[in-house]
């Protein structure tokens, strides 16, 4: 125990003071005397111990002493050492992608991490806690709280995203939180480096907890699927990260039923392609792999069959360079009236031009300058999107001379020029739709080599099977543009599970969590999506735990002796309880 302002000792003066003022004070009592002799005897006994007759006789006299002696000590600030967690604000990060779902000792690093927070937790006394769940985009779940059960159940609640954790993010985040000094950072994870945290203040304490240890895992790398001649066949890629052999099996299964099995012995380190000749038709497969591993939410991929749409049906007057490039790259053209739009086109694909987007079918469009709004000139330098139509393409070396101003459609850019959209796609009423913004006449597209490679890309992404949604990355939102009668959406697992709905009038789509294959059901209509695991999150890495701006401690790093000085609180206010008494007293004019 110790004396945060032990000078204010120095205030024992005043103590001394009033007893001084006490004792030479003039002081006056009424005594009744029935004779001298008694007199006599009662000045004898009184001039014998003048000073501790009057201390025993005035009781404010006492409560005024321990009133200052009260409050002398708590201006020393008396303080003793506790066990606690360093700082008066705590910041915890705790990543949730998937490599957290790995087995250590019996548990996931993820609970392992829980676990730590509980125990830390018990050791928290007045402190405010902030908790940031680190995923692809960091979720602030609760900042500068001291309520112990707001903290327990936000805790309760911490579950695995599944997704990429970017953790430079959230460690920027908790960097811009940690506005005084007196913060500590505590980073939970599996992988993270000193490089990482370099950059952060170098007044703040930082302890960063990699979970679990380096552990067994066979990854199912890859699964695709292609068909020729009626004839589906299949190819995976199964990697052995352990430092054992390993031997998996691999099954093909659609609908809960297994349509191929094989076992493969895979040597530490090595990459095993595994060809599947033929499998039955089906809507989707999905890939899995058996194999007695730490991780196992990388060994499972799901691949889709699309069926070949051969036939583009033409609606309005469409450009002659958009039929001859689909007759050279093999589809068949069909020419239709604007009447007959509504008519059953479900064997094709629709290229309208000129038609407003109420009036488009509900089929896999491409459409053409729909909406006739004023033309302007392109002058800007043209810039695309990181999106597969433009692979090989170099759309920005096409030259435009004007474009149309007006977007009605809201569907996502991929392709701009000075903020003017030139071309467009997305999902309309739950159908694959892309919007050219600009005539065809007006531009040089036609006599560039990747004319005709946008079209073949654009078709095989708009040839997709109908029924099914597309693949989403875990926790994916996009937004999408639906009819007002179509807007309720409800997903549902694999088994018919039901998982949530959206009103997508009003917010973006959300894709589940957890790697899978979902359903859709619209206005009685069922479509189906599946969610993969991100590519970097297909390895559980593994790096040890440090400590940075702080002293080496014992093994429980976690746990300091904090200063605990919250005892001059409590003698302040017995001190004040005490001069209320005094008041009293004095009220009453009580005398012993």
């Amino acid at each position: 125990m110790g004396l945060m302002n032990p000078i204010f000792l120095l205030l024992a003066f005043l103590i001394a003071t009033v007893l001084i003022f006490y004792m030479f004070r003039k002081r006056y009592e009424n005594k009744m005397i029935p004779s001298n002799i008694l007199w006599e005897q009662v000045m004898n006994e009184w001039q014998a111990s003048p000073w501790l007759d009057r201390l025993q006789r005035n009781i404010l006299l006492f409560l005024q002493l321990l009133i200052l002696l009260l409050l002398m000590i708590a201006l020393t600030r008396p303080y003793w050492m506790t066990k606690g967690i360093e700082g008066e604000h705590i910041i915890f990060v705790v990543d949730t992608s998937a490599s957290m779902s790995a087995i250590h000792n019996g548990i996931s690093r993820f609970d392992e991490a829980k676990e730590e927070i509980y125990a830390m937790l018990k050791n928290i006394e007045h402190q405010e806690v902030t908790i940031i769940a680190a995923g692809s985009v960091p979720n602030l779940l609760i900042n500068r709280e001291s309520n112990m059960n707001m903290l327990q159940k936000v805790v309760d609640g911490l579950t695995l995203s599944y997704e990429y954790c970017d953790m430079d993010k959230a460690i920027r985040l908790a960097n811009s939180l940690a506005v005084n000094k007196d913060t500590s950072l505590f980073i939970f994870s599996d992988s993270v480096k000193s490089e990482e945290v370099k950059g952060l203040s170098k007044t703040i304490p930082i302890s960063v907890f990699n979970m679990g240890k380096e552990g067994d895992n066979v990854s199912l790398k890859s699964f695709g699927i292609g068909e020729k001649d009626n004839i589906v066949t299949g190819i995976s890629v199964v990697e052995n990260q352990s430092k054992i052999q390993k031997t998996a099996t691999l099954q093909i299964n659609s609908n809960e039923k297994i349509l191929f099995e094989e076992e493969v012995s895979i040597e530490p380190g090595e990459q095993k392609f595994i060809k599947i000749s033929k499998l039955p038709v089906s809507e989707y497969y999905k890939a899995h792999i058996e194999v007695d591993d730490d991780y196992s939410i990388d060994n499972e991929l799901i691949a889709v069959r699309r069926p070949s749409l051969s036939k583009v049906y033409l609606v309005g007057d469409i450009s002659p360079f958009i039929m001859k490039g689909l007759d050279n790259i093999g589809y068949e053209t069909i020419q239709i009236n604007n009447e007959d739009i509504n008519s059953d086109l479900s064997d094709g694909i629709v290229v309208v031009e000129n038609i407003p987007m109420e009036k488009w079918p509900k089929r896999p469009l491409l459409a053409i300058t729909p909406e006739k709004t004023k033309e302007v000139k392109i002058q800007n330098e043209i810039k695309t999107e990181n999106d597969p139509v433009f692979q090989y393409v170099e759309f920005n070396k096409t030259y435009i001379q004007s474009a149309l101003s007006g977007n009605n459609t809201n569907l996502p850019v991929i392709a701009s020029s000075g903020g003017i959209p030139l071309i467009q796609k997305g999902t309309e009423n739950g159908y694959p739709v892309i919007v050219i913004q600009f005539s065809i006449e007006n531009t040089d597209w036609p006599l560039h080599t990747g004319f005709p490679i946008f079209l073949y890309q654009s078709f095989q992404w708009l040839a997709a099977n109908e029924e099914f949604f597309g693949f989403f990355l875990p926790g994916e939102h996009r937004w999408l543009n639906v009819e007002a009668d179509s807007n309720d959406w409800q997903v549902f697992n694999e088994n018919g599970k039901y998982i949530e709905s959206f009103n997508l009038l009003k917010e973006s789509f959300s894709a589940p969590q957890k790697p899978g294959i979902y359903q859709t059901v619209v206005n009685g209509r069922t479509m189906f999506f599946a969610v993969n695991l991100d590519d970097r999150e297909k390895s559980i890495p593994y790096s040890s735990s440090f400590r940075v701006n702080q002293p080496i401690k014992e093994d429980d790093g976690t746990v300091v002796n904090r200063v605990n000085d919250g005892l001059w609180f409590w003698l302040v206010l017995v001190a004040l309880i005490v001069l209320f008494i005094e008041w009293e007293v004095m009220r009453r004019g009580t005398r012993v």
